[in-house]
């Protein structure tokens, strides 16, 4: 049934698991035990007795303005005024500020405005990339799996472990939607590359387009470097022809294309640190100077990740946060396996249908995926950097701009149970997504009563 209009039944299921979460945001009490919302949303002393008093979609809007989203919303509104608040996108709190201002027309605006902002954008752009992973996975694999696994792993995506992150004000939403759709044109561009075949314009559009979607996906969280992979895998193959002069006009056209998406990706990083040097390391002088400006490559977001919240190497592994690491070891696993098993069996299966089995029958991912085993790679350099750098729980929400861990996970969920071996995949599958159902639910209302996990 998956197969008959299934951007209907994704648009339904959409709309059906949103309704759920505003639920529980909505009936999640009072401010929160943090009132820093609060408090950014209404300055007075008074503001506990005003509260009782708002209109209810400002009540309601509160228990969206949490965590990080008071950096972003904040912004948004008057601008950076602090350094750490650098090591949230600058170009998320732009686009909310540039939509309020375009909607409203008015230069006295309210809180309570770019935070409802950013609960649309962040709702459409989820829409958005849930219909991209379907039209994604359905090209990535062969024609057996276009309406099954597709349409699966686009269910999967809805009810992200990310939950209440990707319908409030935070930036995971748009990454994932910029990430899935440059994954897409990348897709578009090389599923019928063969050696020796020419590339086309069309191709060549392909390719510069998704390093274009993987620069805006950099401004809006650095972890969109991560796709610059894809480029980087491109570009091996032809190092040592290149060095041997072997090259062809066709090769070099394709490395040149290749490259300078590649370049465009990395502006998506550049860009905002060139903004914050201008303003730190070139309009100030002195004693005022900050550290960071004099260091070899003056980055304020590595900065201040390792001033403010003591990210680097290792230096989260401490038994305090060792809770951290457990709730993150599920999906941690997850990446790290459905990476592993695509990076490797997608390089043994040949592009396009097999023509060894009937058709409809049920297969897993690893007889449904096709040459692209570099889509992979991202997740899995993720997936390890997550674990030995970040805050290691972010990875919980950062997942959910990854599309190769739904593609799996949804063939591992349809393989056939007659198999005594798939069998027990099918069936730890099953858990994965109740899991997923349960975990989000649980992390809403966890986020909409201001309580950990960030």
């Amino acid at each position: 049934m998956a197969s008959r209009n299934p951007s209907t039944r994704l648009i339904q299921a959409f709309f059906a698991w949103k309704s759920v979460l505003f639920i529980v945001a909505a009936f999640s009490p009072g401010p929160g035990y943090d009132t820093s919302a609060l408090i950014a949303s209404n300055p007075t002393s008074s503001r506990h007795v005003d509260f009782h008093s708002w209109p209810v979609i400002d009540r309601v809007s509160l228990n969206f303005f949490r965590w990080d989203a008071l950096y972003f919303v904040k912004s948004a509104q008057r601008g950076y005024h602090y350094e750490q608040e650098w090591a949230f996108s600058w170009a998320y709190s732009l686009l909310l500020k540039t939509l309020v201002k375009l909607v409203s027309g008015d230069e006295s605006i309210s809180l309570q405005n770019y935070v409802w902002a950013g609960i649309i954008v962040s709702n459409a752009c989820h829409l958005v990339s849930v219909v991209v992973l379907h039209r994604l996975s359905s090209l990535v694999l062969d024609r057996r799996h276009s309406g099954r696994v597709p349409f699966v792993a686009a269910m999967l995506h809805i009810v992200s472990p990310a939950g209440m992150f990707l319908s409030s004000p935070y930036a995971e939403s748009l990454f994932a939607a910029l990430n899935f759709t440059g994954m897409l044109l990348y897709a578009q561009a090389r599923i019928t590359d063969r050696p020796g075949r020419k590339q086309t314009v069309r191709e060549d559009a392909l390719i510069l387009g998704a390093g274009v979607l993987f620069m805006l996906a950099t401004w809006i969280r650095s972890n969109g470097l991560l796709s610059g992979i894809l480029f980087l895998f491109d570009v091996v193959p032809f190092v040592s022809r290149l060095l041997d002069r072997e090259l062809s006009l066709n090769d070099i056209r394709k490395l040149v294309i290749t490259c300078s998406s590649g370049a465009l990706l990395g502006l998506g990083s550049i860009g905002p640190q060139y903004v914050a040097y201008q303003q730190y390391c070139v309009s100030q002088a002195g004693p005022s100077l900050r550290p960071w400006c004099s260091k070899t490559i003056p980055s304020i977001y590595t900065w201040v990740q390792r001033y403010y919240w003591n990210v680097g190497f290792l230096r989260y592994w401490t038994f305090s946060n060792l809770p951290l690491f457990l709730m993150a070891g599920p999906m941690l696993w997850l990446l790290l396996q459905t990476g592993i098993d695509y990076l490797r069996n997608s390089s043994q299966q040949p592009l396009g249908p097999s023509k060894t089995q009937p058709r409809g029958e049920g297969k897993d991912i690893n007889e449904a995926s096709t040459g692209l085993p570099q889509l992979a790679l991202p997740q899995l350099i993720l997936a390890i950097t997550a674990a030995t750098n970040f805050h290691v729980q972010v990875i919980n929400r950062l997942s959910s701009g990854y599309p190769v861990w739904y593609i799996a996970t949804s063939g591992w969920m349809i393989a056939r149970e007659s198999v005594a071996q798939k069998t027990k995949v099918f069936e730890g599958s099953k858990w994965i997504c109740r899991g997923l159902i349960i975990y989000a639910l649980v992390q809403g209302s966890l986020f909409a009563n201001f309580l950990p996990p960030a």
